[in-house]
C-alpha cells in the first residue's frame, strides 16, 4: 500500500530524492544499482525480471551487473520523514525484510514429498507468504526448482482430489496459486500442458474456489502466450472437462479478468483445431455466447463474437447458431451499436452463415431482426473495406429473397434486385 494514497495529501511536498524514478512513488526499500542511481527495490526488480530490461532507466546505460545494494541511509531518512508527517495522514514504512534464504525454500520443498496433505497445505501457505513478499523471493523459489516441486504436488494429490478428498483439493489449489505468481519457465509450461496435469486443472476450473479457478485460467492464458510449441501441446491435450470449466467461468462471471482470460484461452485452443471447435460446441459454447451477448460490455462482447466466429467456421457451429432462437437477433444487435471490431466480427458471422447455410429461416430472420437494414447502412459509414465487402456480398447474393420484404429499404431492390 502506498504510504501516501489519501486524496487530501496531494499537496504534501515530498522530497524529490525520496521518489523512485520508475514508479514516481515514495520509495519503501531504496536500493542503488551499479550506475549509482537509487530506485525502489520492487520497481527495479520488475524492470529487470518482469520487463526483461538490462539498462538503467535513468541513464539508459547497459548495466554490468544486477546487484542491488540497500541504501540504508536513504531508507532511514524516508522513514523519519514519514514519522514526522504521520499527523498529516502519512503512513509509516516498515523496515523491509531481507530476501529469503534458498536453504529455507529447499527445505520446504523437500518436506512436501513426505508430509500428509494437511501438513503440505501448511507448508504451501508458508511458501505463498514468502512469494507474496517480493519479486526476489519469487525468483528464488523458481531458482530452487519450486515450479517442478509444485507440479509434482498437484500430480500426487490429483486422484484423491477428484475422488472427493477435501485436503487434497486444498493442496492442489494452494500449489496452483503459487505457480501463478512464479515466472513461467519453458519446462513449467510444458509440464502444465500434459494430460495428467491438465486434468486436475480442469477439475479446479469447475469445482474449485473462486481464487483457485482464477489462478488456473490465468496459468492457461500464460501458456497460450508462451510460444507456438506450448500452445500446440495445449491444443492437442485439451479435454472435454477443460472446455466445461472454461465455459462455466464465462457463464458465472467470477470476475471480468477471469471471463476475458477464459474467452482468450478458448479462442487460442479452438482456432487451429476443428476437433476442439467441435468439443466446445458440444460443451454448449454457442448457447453460452448467444445468451450472454445481449448484456455484455464492449471488451467482453468483442471476444465473444470473435470466439463465435471461430466456432462458425465448421458446419456444426453454423447449424447450432441458426437453430438457437436468439442466435441471429443477438448477433444482429451488435452491428454498428458496439464498436468497429464487434461490427466486423458480427458481419463476418452472418456472412459465414449466408455463404454456407443460406436457409430460408436464416434469411427471413435477418430481415426481421434488422440485420439487412444494417448491412445497407454499413455501405454509407466509415467501416473497413473488408467489412463493407462482406456486407455487399450478402446483399448481392440474397437481394432477390430480401427485396420483397417491406422491412428492406426500397433502394435495395434497385441496387441488388
Amino acid at each position: 500500500m502506498d504510504p501516501i494514497e489519501n486524496g487530501e495529501l496531494e499537496n504534501l511536498e515530498i522530497p524529490r530524492y525520496f521518489i523512485c524514478p520508475i514508479s514516481m512513488q515514495l520509495m519503501r526499500d531504496p536500493i542503488t544499482v551499479c550506475t549509482g542511481i537509487t530506485y525502489d527495490r520492487e520497481s527495479m526488480e520488475k524492470w529487470i525480471y518482469s520487463c526483461g530490461k538490462n539498462t538503467c532507466p535513468v541513464t539508459m546505460q547497459v548495466m554490468s551487473n544486477f546487484d542491488m545494494t540497500p541504501n540504508h541511509t536513504l531508507r532511514r531518512l524516508i522513514q523519519g520523514w514519514c514519522l514526522a508527517n504521520t499527523s498529516k495522514g502519512v503512513q509509516q514504512i516498515p523496515t523491509p525484510r531481507p530476501p529469503v534464504d534458498p536453504n529455507q525454500i529447499k527445505k520446504l520443498l523437500r518436506d512436501f514429498e513426505s508430509c500428509l496433505p494437511f501438513q503440505v497445505v501448511n507448508g504451501l501457505k508458508k511458501l505463498k507468504a514468502l512469494a507474496d513478499e517480493s519479486e526476489a523471493n519469487r525468483r528464488c523459489i523458481a531458482d530452487c526448482d519450486g515450479d517442478s516441486a509444485l507440479i509434482s504436488v498437484i500430480e500426487t494429490n490429483s486422484v484423491e482430489m477428484e475422488s472427493g478428498g477435501y485436503e487434497c483439493a486444498m493442496v492442489c489449489e494452494e500449489a496452483l496459486g503459487i505457480l501463478y505468481k512464479l515466472p513461467m519457465a519453458d519446462k513449467t509450461a510444458e509440464s502444465l500442458t500434459m494430460s495428467r496435469i491438465l486434468q486436475p486443472i480442469s477439475w479446479i476450473l469447475k469445482r474449485g474456489t473462486c481464487n483457485a479457478r482464477f489462478h488456473s485460467v490465468m496459468l492457461l492464458k500464460t501458456i497460450c502466450s508462451s510460444g507456438q510449441k506450448r500452445l500446440q501441446q495445449l491444443v492437442v491435450n485439451a479435454n472435454e472437462d477443460l472446455f466445461d470449466g472454461l465455459l462455466q467461468l464465462v457463464t458465472e462471471e467470477v470476475c471480468p479478468q477471469a471471463t476475458a482470460s477464459s474467452l482468450e484461452v478458448l479462442m487460442a485452443i479452438c482456432s487451429p483445431c476443428r476437433n476442439n471447435r467441435i468439443k466446445a460446441i458440444e460443451a454448449g459454447a454457442i448457447y453460452v455466447l448467444i445468451e450472454l451477448l445481449p448484456e455484455s460490455q464492449i471488451p467482453t462482447c468483442e471476444k465473444m463474437l470473435c470466439l463465435l466466429d471461430i466456432l462458425c467456421e465448421c458446419a456444426e457451429g453454423r447449424a447450432t447458431t441458426i437453430d438457437h432462437a436468439m442466435g441471429i437477433a443477438s448477433i444482429s444487435k451488435k452491428i454498428i451499436r458496439v464498436s468497429p471490431a464487434a461490427t466486423e466480427k458480427a458481419v463476418r458471422i452472418l456472412w459465414s452463415l449466408c455463404k454456407f447455410s443460406p436457409t430460408p429461416r436464416l434469411l427471413n430472420e435477418m430481415v426481421q431482426m434488422g440485420a439487412v437494414n444494417k448491412l445497407c447502412m454499413l455501405q454509407q459509414l466509415a467501416y473497413t473495406l473488408k467489412t463493407k465487402h462482406m456486407a455487399r456480398e450478402m446483399l448481392r447474393e440474397n437481394g432477390k429473397h430480401w427485396r420483397s420484404s417491406a422491412c428492406v429499404p426500397s433502394h435495395l431492390t434497385i441496387i441488388y434486385g
